[in-house]
């Protein structure tokens, strides 16, 4: 299982649609969920938002961890979550910002950028296209290979 902890206005500052929307908090827990961005839903998700604490927000959320950092800084929030979480190896902090992204190596936990973040999905939708556009065939085709399938099947019957 992995864990993503996502640098939340460090992503939404990156993403057009994201920064211009009225409720960016929502819209960016819609954007990870739609994009599918972290993979299975076993996968542990926490985002981490600079800040006062939406209550609306945390009443709505139940499959990600929502996190505000109120007095202090978000960076401090995703330390302190890579200090006290196990399994180091699995943590993926997701943000562009160099210093979180040293300071959390030192711990054993992974960065990945904003851009790599966003490319995963893309790339996994493109070759699932191809994929299946590799299997599309004609109709045609799919009878002549019923057909050999069937003399197939029938000789090896009798």
């Amino acid at each position: 299982m992995l864990v993503y902890i996502i640098d939340a206005f460090n992503l939404i500052h990156k993403v057009k649609e994201l920064k211009s929307s009225s409720f960016p908090h929502q819209s960016l827990i819609s954007y990870i969920r739609s994009n599918n961005l972290t993979g299975s839903k076993t996968n542990k998700v926490i985002i981490v938002f600079d800040g006062r604490s939406l209550p609306e927000l945390h009443a709505q959320e139940r499959h990600f961890q929502v996190i505000f950092s109120d007095q202090i800084t978000a960076d401090e929030i995703i330390i302190d979550k890579v200090r006290h979480l196990p399994n180091k190896s699995e943590i993926l902090v997701v943000s562009n910002d160099r210093s979180l992204a040293a300071a959390i190596k030192n711990f054993g936990a992974k960065n990945i950028t904003i851009a790599d973040f966003i490319k995963k999905n893309k790339s996994r939708k493109v070759s699932q296209k191809q994929t299946h556009a590799d299997k599309d065939i004609s109709y045609v085709l799919q009878r002549e290979i019923t057909e050999e399938m069937r003399k197939i099947w029938l000789k090896d019957k009798e």
